[in-house]
C-alpha cells in the first residue's frame, strides 16, 4: 500500500530540509589570534583566507583577525617565514590562540664559500645572503651601494664626493691600515668591484668572520664579498633596464634661511634682550658687522685690518673713508683686507639643495650554446 501524508506534513518536511540547508552554509564572524610558536608573540599581517572561498583578510597589530566562515568552512593561514596552517572552523565563533611554525627553508640556501658550494644550515661561520631582488630596488650605480642595509654587519659609508667609491666596513675596523674586504668575483680574487655592472649579478653573499681566512688567507681578515655573475644560455637575448628621475631632499626643501637684513635683525634683538636681562650692563645695542642704532644697517664693506695706526675690523658704509679697497695688503708688517658684502645674502639651503636629475639606462645581450 503505498505511503500518503497530508500537505501540512509535506510543508513541514520542506522547511525542515530548507532550515537545516540554510545552516550549514550560513556564513558568520569567526575570530582568533595567531602567534609564533618560537617566542609566543603575535604574528601581524597574517593572510587568513577561507578555503575555496574569497573571504580574506589580515591579521592586527596584535595577532588577531575577524573573517565571515562557515561552521564547515576551513582556514588556511600563512605568512612569510612560517609554515602554511589549516585550521578548521567546526561551528566555533572564536578559534583562540593558534600557533605558526618557522619555516628553516632559509637553512637550506645554497651559499658559496670559496671553491665550492654548501647548505646554509652545514655552515659553521657567519654568512650572509644578498637578497639581490631588494637591493636592485635601489637606484645605485655599483655593486657597493647594493649592500646598504642588505646583511648585518656590513656598513657602507658614502664619501660625499662625486664619482668616488663608497667605503665598506664587515664588522667595523679590524685594523690601523687598511680595512677593505676581499672581492671574489667568480673566482677571481680582487680589490675593486666599482666597474661591475649591478645588473650582471646573480647571486653575492659575505663572509663575515675568521673562518674565511682559512680559503683565502691573510687577504680575508676583513671579510669576503663573494660574487656570482650571471650565466646564459639559448638564444640571443636583448634585455634593457633603466629609469629616470629627481633626486631631492626627504620631505622637500622645507628651510627658508634668513637673508642679511633678517639677520641684523636676529642679532639687535638678542642684545635688546640681553639689556633688558642686565640693566646694569650699558644698554648699547649694536654689532660689529650692522653697525649701532636704532635698526641693523646692511654694511657696503667688510673690513679687517689697519687704518690711521688703529685697528679697523667689521662693515661700512659705501662712502666711509675707512673702506677703500686701494689700500688692500696682506703684508705681515701691514694687513689691510676689504671685500664687498653681500647685502641680499645666499640662501645656501636652496642652492645646495636642489632637485637634480637622475637616470640609468643598461642595454645587455647574452646568449650561447655548448660550444
Amino acid at each position: 500500500m503505498p505511503f500518503k501524508t497530508n500537505a501540512p506534513l509535506r510543508v513541514c518536511l520542506l522547511t525542515c530540509l530548507l532550515l537545516s540547508g540554510f545552516s550549514l552554509f550560513a556564513q558568520k564572524k569567526v575570530t582568533g589570534r595567531i602567534i609564533s610558536n618560537a617566542d609566543k608573540q603575535p604574528v601581524v599581517g597574517a593572510t587568513v583566507a577561507v578555503k575555496g572561498g574569497k573571504a580574506v583578510t589580515q591579521t592586527g597589530a596584535d595577532g588577531t583577525f575577524s573573517i565571515d566562515a562557515a561552521d564547515n568552512a576551513t582556514l588556511i593561514i600563512s605568512s612569510i617565514g612560517f609554515e602554511k596552517m589549516e585550521i578548521p572552523v567546526g561551528g566555533r565563533a572564536s578559534i583562540g590562540d593558534m600557533g605558526l611554525n618557522t619555516t628553516n627553508s632559509a637553512l637550506n640556501e645554497v651559499v658559496v664559500t670559496g671553491y665550492s658550494t654548501q647548505k646554509k644550515k652545514d655552515l659553521t661561520g657567519a654568512v650572509a645572503i644578498v637578497d639581490l631582488g631588494e637591493a636592485r630596488k635601489q637606484p645605485v650605480p655599483d655593486p657597493v651601494n647594493m649592500l646598504q642595509g642588505q646583511a648585518s654587519g656590513v656598513n657602507v659609508v658614502s664619501t660625499g664626493q662625486p664619482g668616488q667609491a663608497p667605503l665598506i666596513r664587515i664588522r667595523g675596523f679590524n685594523s690601523f691600515g687598511n680595512n677593505t674586504p676581499l672581492f671574489v668575483v667568480d673566482g677571481v680574487p680582487t680589490q675593486n668591484v666599482n666597474d661591475l655592472n649591478p645588473n650582471d649579478i646573480q647571486t653575492m653573499q659575505v663572509l663575515k668572520d675568521a673562518g674565511a681566512a682559512t680559503i683565502y688567507g691573510s687577504r680575508a681578515s676583513n671579510g669576503v664579498i663573494i660574487i656570482t655573475t650571471r650565466k646564459v644560455s639559448g638564444k640571443v637575448r636583448v634585455n634593457y633596464d633603466g629609469y629616470v628621475g629627481t633626486q631631492r631632499p626627504k620631505g622637500g626643501n622645507v628651510f627658508d634661511l634668513l637673508n642679511t637684513t633678517e639677520q641684523g635683525q636676529i642679532q639687535f634683538l638678542a642684545g635688546q634682550n640681553f639689556n633688558a636681562l642686565n640693566p646694569t650692563q650699558p644698554q648699547t645695542v649694536g654689532n660689529p658687522i650692522y653697525g649701532t642704532g636704532a635698526a641693523p644697517v646692511n654694511p657696503y664693506w667688510l673690513v679687517n685690518g689697519n687704518y690711521g695706526g688703529a685697528s679697523v675690523t667689521g662693515g661700512f658704509a659705501q662712502n666711509d673713508p675707512a673702506a677703500d679697497p686701494s689700500r688692500y695688503s696682506d703684508l705681515p708688517g701691514y694687513y689691510y683686507q676689504i671685500a664687498k658684502a653681500n647685502q641680499g645674502g645666499t640662501d645656501w639651503y636652496h642652492q645646495i639643495f636642489k632637485n637634480a636629475p637622475i637616470q640609468s639606462h643598461n642595454i645587455s645581450v647574452g646568449g650561447g650554446n655548448d660550444q
